[in-house]
This record gives C-alpha cells, sequence and structure tokens, in this order.
C-alpha cells in the first residue's frame, strides 16, 4: 500500500488528523490549531512600523501631558519655599526646571504629533505654563528696576 493513498487529500481534514499533529509535535513544533499567534505578545520590534509608531506617539504625548502638570507644581513649589524663607538658592533653581519642562513637554507634544496622536491638551498646558514663566519673570525684572531707581 503507497503512504501517499492514506493520507488525506483535504487539507482542512489533513491539520486535525491526529497523526499529522503527532508528527509536528514530534518536531518540537504545535500543530497549526494549537498555536494561536493573536493572543501572543510580540515584542516591540516585532510591531509592524505603524503600531510602533502609534505606541511611541502615545507615550510622548503623554510625557507631554505629565510636563505639563508637574512644570507648575515646581514653580508654585519653589515659590512656596521663598515664601516660608527656606533655601533660597535652591527654591531658585526648583523655579528654573519649570520652563525647562515646558519646553521638553512642548517637544514631547510636537513629536507626538509628528508620530499621528493628538497631544493638544500637552501642547496647551505647556504653551500656557511657559507663557506665564515668562510673565512672571518681567514682572519680578520690572520690579526690581524700579526699585534699583527709586534712591
Amino acid at each position: 500500500m503507497d503512504a501517499m493513498s492514506q493520507l488525506p487529500q483535504n487539507n482542512e481534514a489533513f491539520d486535525y488528523n491526529p497523526e499529522y499533529a503527532k508528527l509536528y509535535q514530534a518536531n518540537d513544533s504545535l500543530p497549526s490549531d494549537v498555536e494561536d499567534t493573536d493572543d501572543q505578545l510580540q515584542p516591540a520590534s516585532a510591531l509592524p512600523p505603524e503600531v510602533q509608531g502609534a505606541q511611541d506617539g502615545q507615550r510622548s504625548a503623554n510625557s507631554s501631558l505629565l510636563c505639563g502638570f508637574l512644570s507648575p507644581l515646581s514653580f508654585f513649589l519653589a515659590f512656596w519655599l521663598l515664601v516660608q524663607g527656606r533655601g533660597e538658592n535652591g527654591a531658585l533653581q526648583l523655579a528654573f526646571v519649570a520652563p525647562l519642562l515646558n519646553i521638553l513637554g512642548i517637544w514631547q507634544g510636537v513629536v507626538a504629533r509628528r508620530r499621528g496622536t493628538r497631544a493638544i491638551g500637552g501642547l496647551v498646558l505647556n504653551g500656557l505654563g511657559l507663557c506665564f514663566f515668562i510673565g512672571i519673570a518681567t514682572l519680578i525684572m520690572m520690579i526690581l528696576n524700579a526699585m534699583s531707581h527709586m534712591n
């Protein structure tokens, strides 16, 4: 009897045939019905470029929003430390972290938009934070300038 005549001619029957499954298990691989590659997580490098780009864009948008929240927090914390009289140098350094966070947040928002993710919240929050810091710094410089001319 010929070995080819014993094999089923239909591909579906061939895939679910226990003899066929034993052949693949002998080679340390699973039969096609046992493998569910859809449920397995793929490493980041194995994802399609558009999915990877969308994930990177979402991370950038979240970073932009986080910088937008941390920036005013650091500015007001520095102001509070100055009012309390604790650490003039440390408080001033902390105050200058705020615009750096805003610039970083704007940059992350632009990166997110390049990757196709909406980052309008982070961009607006960081832009307003930067304008607020520049306005406060200008006001302080004008007050100091006016006080120096009061002799």
